[in-house]
């Protein structure tokens, strides 16, 4: 089965199949890799042959791979990925630089840091595409493993071990309220106020929401409930109103802050709820040039957005670190 699916597998099926997995359709597969639905299913029933299993299932809203499907998948992406840098390596050698970098972020970076380093890096490195993905830092290591992303930027303290994280910025989260509602000195929450009030939270799987859990747990503090929402703006724009209390990055709530929107807060007792903000990578994977100059960019500007952050919320100075560049 093995020298049959070998003799099969060719750049266009490795990108059928990790277009499926990105897209959701067969046919939107086929029209990203640039051939027809009928020439698709071909090469589908082909591969399929040659794993004697079934690699894709459809139902009504679409397609998805099955567990095997997605194994191929994430060597496909592996090895395609292997093929681009290759190529922008050429490319580097006659004093050009091109490709495509599939780069996955957590909420917190994704929104607050990620935008500001893609006008700075497009400026630097037309020649250069970024596709970004947002969601939870434990979906984006998830896409990571899956061969979906080449690069993920995440809070995650821990990771599978396939999975290689390098720390490139310190971050805090901080409490925020409706200014006026809670009894602070000096921007200081006695720890039994948190006792009874409703807690703001991100999703399971958030990063952010992890880290406060097992903090207040450890502590003994029960609030008065949760209220779980999708996203940070969804939070910040019920902590303005009144409804209850969040923590989230201080890059997160910088703007707010410095309009006067939001009231931080830090809790008496507690110790600051610090974290870092992690360029994750499979392990052993060697960084494209491309990469390497996004993962420089983004540590860059990282430096001018922590500044901001300090000058806004204060408390300990987010710094920002040079990634390590992997040749």
């Amino acid at each position: 089965m093995a020298s049959t699916l070998g003799a099969l597998w060719d750049t266009t099926r490795m990108r059928l199949l990790v277009e499926i997995e990105r897209r959701g359709t067969l046919s939107a597969a086929a029209e990203a890799v640039g051939i027809g639905q009928p020439s698709a299913s071909q090469h589908l029933r082909l591969l399929e042959a040659a794993a004697g299993q079934r690699l894709v299932e459809r139902n009504g809203r679409g397609s998805r791979l099955t567990e095997a499907g997605a194994v191929l998948a994430a060597h496909a992406a592996q090895a395609l990925a292997s093929l681009d840098r290759a190529g922008e390596e050429l490319a580097a050698l006659s004093g050009l630089e091109t490709g495509t970098i599939h780069v996955g972020a957590s909420t917190a970076p994704g929104v607050y840091l990620l935008p500001d380093t893609l006008g700075c890096f497009r400026r630097d490195h037309p020649g250069v595409t970024v596709e970004v993905e947002i969601a939870s830092s434990g979906e984006i290591l998830g896409r990571l493993l899956a061969g979906r992303l080449q690069l993920a930027i995440v809070g995650a303290e821990e990771a599978d071990g396939r999975v290689e994280l390098e720390p490139f910025l310190d971050d805090e989260l901080v409490g925020i309220a409706k200014p006026g509602v809670l009894p602070l000195e000096s921007g200081l929450l006695p720890k039994g106020e948190l006792r009874g009030r409703l807690f703001l939270c991100r999703e399971p799987g958030s990063s952010t929401r992890a880290l406060v859990e097992r903090t207040l747990a450890a502590a003994g503090v029960e609030t008065g409930g949760r209220w779980e929402l999708g996203s940070s703006e969804a939070i910040k724009r019920a902590a303005r109103e009144g409804l209850g209390i969040a923590f989230l990055s201080r890059f997160a709530v910088a703007e707010e802050v410095e309009r006067g929107e939001l009231e931080v807060f830090r809790v008496r007792g507690l110790p600051p709820l610090t974290r870092q903000f992690s360029i994750a990578t499979i392990a052993g994977r060697e960084l494209s040039p491309a990469e390497r100059s996004f993962v420089a960019t983004l540590t860059r500007c990282c430096a001018k957005s922590a500044d901001y952050a300090e000058a806004c919320v204060g408390g300990p100075p987010a710094t920002a670190r040079g990634a390590k560049s992997r040749a």
